[in-house]
């Protein structure tokens, strides 16, 4: 379960769309588009308090274990992969929880107060908020480092469309690298000295933190061998570029996606980086996003096809096509082991034609294992695996072995 207090660039849009709509009409923009109730949205308005946000957020989650109101089903927290093999292995109605967290402006930065304050104040106090985390029963496991807006920690990824752009100011911090006390922050959070070491989720930092985050890993690999730090992709796809810098050689803009074959904003992973995640035992989840899979003109496409057996061919040849542009990124056998689902069912997404939420998952396993068997498809890339296998290591067997391996 990923906790996340709704970052304030949501809702506190720019002057010129209360001028041309009013502030009900900004209100119920904002309302209908994130799914937010009215109330939440006067709250998110009125205060800062992100980590304030989060506390609320992790004492709900924590009181609300245990048996589902109809009582069919329960779900339990759990902090390391004995427990959650253990509470799989007990009831197949349970659910095991790991708590995660989106973005690190949960600690109290990239806000209005916070940029009004020193830093070295700021830098106290989310080092105090990490250290409070650290101590929870229920410690996250790992921390998407940055999000949709300036956090004052990284530079963040375009993610916003031009329209949405236009009320929402996604620029401050757009494309930067790390700030010192980002720097900073990070080596808190990596730490094995104040708590457990949370984890880093690369997903929506620019490309150009991620660089600077890859060269500091693989630097802490070489050095410390018996610690090992894996590089996680949580939700992500990838954008046809052989390297980072050519990835982020264009501005992100419509222009750049049109005529792709997959979504090519630097927002997404290229060949180069899926190298990286690979040699440092990460792993990288594949988002069910049909927007952030493919370039506009291939899913117009697509989406144009009447029939629903051809239009459910095509996107599962698309989804194939990503999960190959990993596997000839690293070009052996081993890219197999990196690939799991990072869906994103809890974000606003666009999600894929009949694949619409996790009651789906198994037609699309199901789905994908026919069409690679029917077409032999990119069978050179198949490293001798069978579909079954293949699909059975990123639906389930390569995210157990991480987490065999780092959840502890």
């Amino acid at each position: 379960d990923s906790l996340y207090p709704i970052e304030r660039g949501f809702v506190n849009f720019r002057k010129l769309p209360e001028k041309i709509i009013g502030k009900k009409g900004v209100e119920t923009l904002v309302v209908t588009g994130s799914g937010v109730t009215v109330e939440r949205y006067h709250k998110c308005r009125n205060s800062d308090d992100y980590f304030k946000d989060l506390r609320e957020q992790y004492d709900f989650l924590t009181e609300q274990q245990g048996a589902s109101p109809c009582g069919n089903y329960q779900f339990k927290i759990v902090n390391n992969y004995q427990e959650l093999t253990q509470v799989l292995n007990e009831d197949t109605h349970s659910i095991a929880v790991i708590v995660t967290i989106e973005g690190a402006h949960v600690f109290g930065c990239g806000n209005r107060a916070s940029e009004k304050m020193n830093l070295n104040e700021l830098e106290k106090n989310l080092i105090k908020n990490i250290g409070e985390v650290k101590q929870w029963e229920h410690p996250p496991f790992f921390i998407t480092l940055a999000h949709h807006f300036w956090n004052q920690l990284c530079g963040q990824a375009a993610t916003l469309p031009p329209p949405t752009r236009i009320t929402c100011n996604q620029n401050p911090g757009l494309n930067a690298g790390f700030t010192n006390l980002g720097w900073s922050v990070l080596k808190e959070l990596l730490s094995k000295d104040n708590g457990k070491r949370i984890l880093i989720d690369t997903r929506h930092m620019s490309a150009q933190s991620r660089l600077e985050y890859y060269n500091f890993i693989q630097q802490h690999n070489a050095d410390n061998p018996d610690d090992n730090i894996p590089i996680i992709s949580s939700h992500s796809a990838v954008n046809g570029f052989s390297t980072i810098s050519s990835s982020n050689h264009v501005p992100d803009n419509m222009k750049k996606k049109r005529k792709t074959p997959f979504c090519a904003w630097s927002l997404n992973i290229s060949d180069e980086e899926v190298r990286v995640i690979h040699d440092s035992g990460g792993i990288i989840g594949i988002i069910l996003d049909k927007g952030r899979h493919s370039g506009i003109d291939v899913l117009k496409s697509i989406e144009k096809i009447h029939n629903p057996d051809e239009k459910k061919q095509a996107f599962l040849k698309l989804i194939l096509d990503n999960i190959f542009q990993y596997i000839q990124a690293v070009n052996k056998k081993s890219a197999w082991d990196v690939l799991t689902l990072g869906t994103d069912f809890d974000g606003v997404i666009t999600h894929f034609d009949f694949y619409e939420d996790m009651s789906k998952m198994p037609d699309l396993k199901n789905d994908l294992t026919a069409y690679l068997k029917h077409h032999s498809y990119q069978q050179k890339l198949w490293f001798g695996y069978e579909p079954e296998e293949m699909l059975d290591k990123i639906f389930t067997t390569n995210s157990m072995t991480f987490l065999k391996r780092n959840f502890v």
